[in-house]
Parts: C-alpha cells; sequence; structure tokens
C-alpha cells in the first residue's frame, strides 16, 4: 500500500496495522523507492542475525524544497547503499506491506513486515530436522569402532549443532516468550568430546615435499592446534603434507612465486581415506623473501581456518 499526503504513523513510531504481537517490522528510507525498500528488508534480515551484504557507493541526492512560495534545488553528495540480502527459508514470508514519500524532501519510505507465525513454523521445521540430523549422527559415532570415523562424525553434529544454535537465536526473538527450543546437545561439549577422539588417535605426522623449508615446523604446530597427538609410530594413521613451488617469475619490477600446499589422510594399511589441495602465491621486490613470505602464506592459511586444512584431510 502507497500511502499520500499524511506521514503514517510505522515511519516514526509503531505500525499499528501491524502489532508487535503478530509481526516483526522494520523501515527503511532513501531517495529511491526501489532502494527504499531493499533497506527496510535489509534491516528487518539483520534483526535476524542473517547475512546481509552492502556495496557502498558514493552517490549525488537531489533534493527540491518549497520555501515562502519559491522552489529551490539542493544537490548533496552522499553515501548510498545498494543492498543485497541473502535470505534464509525463514525470510521468504517477508514482504513489503507500505511505502510512504515525503512530498517536502521527496524521500522514499518503506515498511517490511514479517509474519510471527509463519516464520516461527520455518524455523522450528528447521530445527526438527537439525535435531533428527544430530541425533542419528551422534549414535553413529557412538557406535564407532574406528576413532578416525568418530571423529568425522563429531565434525559433522558440531557444525550441525552451530547451525541451530543460530536457529534457536531467531527462534528467541520471534517467540514472544523469549525461550524458542532449547536443545538436547551442548556446542561446547560436543568440541571436548571430539578433542578427546583426536587426542586418542595414533597419528603420525610427515612431510614428504618442501620446496620452501620449514614446512615441518608449521606442519607439526597445525596438527597440534587442531587437536592431532602426533607420534612417531608407523602403526597409526599417517598424515602428510607437501608443498611444490614452481620457478620464481619477475614481472613489472616484482617476483612472483606460485605454489601448491596438499595435504593426505593414510590408513595404518597405507590406503588413502583423504586428501586436499591449495594453491598460493606470493610476491616480493626481492626475489630472496619469496621463500619466507610462502611459508607466512601457508602458517595464515592455517591459523584463520582454524586448523582447516589439517582437519578437511581427514
Amino acid at each position: 500500500m502507497t500511502h499520500a499526503g499524511e506521514q503514517p504513523g510505522w515511519v516514526g513510531g509503531e505500525a499499528v496495522d501491524y502489532p508487535n504481537t503478530s509481526y516483526v517490522y522494520a523501515t527503511g528510507s532513501a531517495s529511491e523507492s526501489e532502494v527504499a525498500k531493499d533497506r527496510a528488508l535489509a534491516n528487518l534480515a539483520k534483526i535476524f542475525e542473517l547475512h546481509v551484504r552492502e556495496t557502498s557507493t558514493t552517490t549525488q541526492d537531489v533534493q527540491t524544497h518549497k520555501a515562502g512560495g519559491l522552489e529551490s534545488v539542493q544537490s548533496s553528495a552522499r553515501i548510498a547503499s545498494k543492498v543485497n540480502v541473502h535470505t534464509s527459508k525463514m525470510m521468504n514470508g517477508a514482504r513489503i506491506a507500505e511505502q510512504w514519500q515525503n512530498p517536502a524532501e521527496l524521500t522514499h519510505y518503506a515498511l517490511a513486515v514479517l509474519d510471527r507465525a509463519q516464520a516461527s513454523n520455518s524455523v522450528r521445521d528447521e530445527i526438527n530436522r537439525l535435531d533428527r540430523e544430530i541425533a542419528f549422527t551422534m549414535a553413529n559415532a557412538e557406535n564407532r569402532q574406528d576413532s578416525l570415523r568418530k571423529v568425522a562424525d563429531l565434525q559433522e553434529a558440531i557444525v550441525m549443532q552451530e547451525q541451530r544454535n543460530s536457529l534457536q537465536k531467531t527462534l528467541k526473538i520471534l517467540d514472544l516468550d523469549g525461550r524458542g527450543k532449547p536443545s538436547s546437545w551442548n556446542l561446547a561439549e560436543l568440541k571436548q568430546q571430539q578433542m578427546q577422539s583426536l587426542q586418542s588417535l595414533n597419528m603420525r605426522g610427515v612431510v614428504l615435499v618442501d620446496s620452501v623449508g620449514e614446512l615441518d615446523k608449521i606442519f607439526h604446530a597445525a596438527m597440534s592446534n587442531a587437536g592431532f597427538t602426533h607420534t612417531s609410530s608407523d602403526a597409526g594413521y599417517t598424515l602428510s603434507a607437501s608443498m611444490q613451488t614452481q620457478d620464481a617469475m619477475q614481472k613489472h619490477g616484482w617476483y612472483w612465486l606460485r605454489g601448491n600446499l596438499g595435504v593426505q589422510l593414510a590408513a595404518p594399511d597405507g590406503s588413502v581415506i583423504g586428501n586436499k589441495s591449495w594453491p598460493l602465491k606470493v610476491s616480493s621486490q626481492q626475489v630472496n623473501q619469496l621463500h619466507q613470505r610462502m611459508l607466512a602464506e601457508i602458517d595464515n592459511l592455517i591459523e584463520t581456518s582454524g586448523g582447516g586444512p589439517i582437519k578437511r584431510a581427514a
């Protein structure tokens, strides 16, 4: 609905036609109608901690004003946000319910609303699905004889529990009592179980190829940070790393070094269970700094992903 004339109450206050007991709502404003609607939806999404991506671009806003019978044009540079909202299934029910334009300032306003009951049902359905999946995965973990498979099960349960925790926050906002649906699983306890399983593994770490030097220090530190207990025994699993680089290249006064980091996990019988690789590249104006920068890049890859390269191979 587009209002004309007098400012509707929802622009600066409550949306009387969409009471808080039945709806969640948010407003947005801009010099253009479509941008105002995008902002209203983005502000609604932010309430639920969804992913909102804003790309800011500098634009020129032109506004006309009338005072004392004289019309003036005012131009001002400002930052406008083109908002891209990545919605979840729950946000599919969001809509622009009302719009209004201020006749004096030519500013557009939009009201985005979401039906609480509809959104709550969608979130509960997803939570129920995750609860069933977590219960099934944990049952598998408890029956595993293979410690490594148990680690993988627990990692899957952890990822799903993190998703569930996020949905629980959303549900607590939707539910007027703020309770949501408490979980049967505790994320910290799941992570503790996984850490214990990791520490019980007989895991040997080796570096097969190292064309940059000192890869073994980074690799063994990463294993430790990821929760693996390094052993020198040949009887257990073997986690191996390889770093191969190409010849350094010079272009426009800069030296470039490209390489590939590979991590592989082998079972006690030597069969490969999993492997992963990452392409890397660094640059420097001094050729003798390339290897050190490549080591820093490897360390950064492992650190920023929380030991991900090591765990993903497993």
